[in-house]
């Protein structure tokens, strides 16, 4: 028997201090602990033209059942403002995260609310990145496999240390002998330390041409690590106290996911990228965390190069998918939005969602 009960979807933009605090109090509400929801991380993807918002979804004595951080963006295609918005998942693991035990019924019901909300505003198109909580259940528009993510059982160290092959031992081995030293500070973590990540985060970027969206500024990190020292963690490889590589981790109750690093180029060759994960594997595990998360490759592939090189550290492990929602809500507008593009698009090709770059004119 379908329930009665009625549901009320809330919008409202994350641009002043008292909303912001209760978008952080209904993570709490929720028992929200993925660092990919914090308001600080988020900000990352605000801009002139995109701006963060949230839909709250409460059923009617108020009880609050879902939240799910959006932004809402300008479309401009080949620098021309078009006057329409489309809206897209921040950066990262997200989407809607529902309370513990929503039914399928009611996650039906916040798409609903959602889509109407979006015709409203003439809203063109929706790209959600979810979470790997699979609360892409009941989702509205079309939901595609995009990533697979390395994850590792890391409670038992020896089975851990057993399951990497000879030649990922040996390059630990190798870093330990060469004098390479390792430090994980989390909690007690120190603005020198952030510097000491950034240099080199920074570094990295530049040597791999990165896109404008990866150069966040130092405070952004700080601001991050100062709001959620809980959530944050900095592994820190040194050869002569010089730091040579680093990663900065984001951490749940039970999770360590690797989230952004760099390594001096001048020290490859000591192999201090296996040296810095393999040791901050061993502090998670010592730590009580249950899993570590490295994420995926560059493709939804096997085959991937960075996916290969990331599955040598649990190559026994079962990965976890990444899914993201892809929508036309307004399919006039899209055709215009995509003939406007300089690519030629075919229309089969445009409408074609699981596949490329979605929407095709962003692409």
């Amino acid at each position: 028997m379908l329930s009665t009960q009625t549901y009320k979807l809330t919008v409202q933009a994350l641009d002043k201090k008292e909303v912001i605090e209760l978008y952080s109090n209904s993570l709490v509400d929720l028992g929200c602990d993925c660092p990919y929801y914090a308001y600080e991380l988020l900000l990352s993807d605000e801009n002139d033209f995109q701006k963060l918002h949230f839909f709250s979804f409460n059923s009617e004595d108020g009880s609050l059942v879902a939240i799910m951080p959006f932004l809402i963006r300008e479309i401009v295609v080949n620098d021309e403002k078009t006057g329409q918005k489309d809206v897209s998942s921040p950066w990262g693991y997200n989407g809607p995260y529902f309370k513990e035990n929503t039914s399928a019924e009611v996650k039906s019901k916040f798409w609903e609310q959602v889509d109407e909300w979006y015709k409203l505003q003439h809203i063109v198109t929706e790209f959600v990145r979810f979470n790997l909580y699979n609360h892409y259940a009941e989702y509205t528009g079309e939901t595609v496999h995009t990533l697979l993510n390395v994850r590792g059982n890391i409670t038992n160290w020896e089975q851990f240390w057993a399951n990497l092959k000879s030649n990922t031992r040996n390059q630990f081995r190798k870093a330990e002998k060469l004098g390479l030293s390792f430090k994980l500070v989390y909690r007690d973590i120190e603005k020198k330390h952030i510097e000491a990540f950034y240099d080199l985060y920074i570094g990295t970027m530049d040597r791999r041409d990165a896109k404008d969206f990866f150069y966040h500024k130092l405070d952004y990190f700080v601001n991050l690590w100062q709001m959620n020292k809980d959530k944050c963690a900095i592994g820190l490889v040194y050869k002569d106290g010089v730091a040579i590589s680093t990663e900065l981790f984001l951490l749940t109750n039970d999770t360590v996911y690797s989230f952004l690093g760099g390594t001096d180029a001048d020290y490859f060759k000591l192999r201090p990228n296996e040296y810095l994960k393999i040791n901050a594997i061993q502090w998670a595990g010592k730590a009580g965390f249950t899993y570590y998360n490295i994420g995926g490759g560059l493709s939804n592939s096997k085959e991937d190069n960075l996916y290969l090189y990331k599955r040598k550290y649990f190559p026994l492990d079962e990965d976890v998918d990444f899914y993201t929602g892809r929508k036309i809500l307004d399919e006039k507008a899209y055709d215009m939005l995509v003939s406007k593009n300089e690519q030629e698009i075919p229309m089969e090709v445009s409408k074609d969602l699981a596949n490329g770059y979605f929407p095709k004119y962003r692409g």
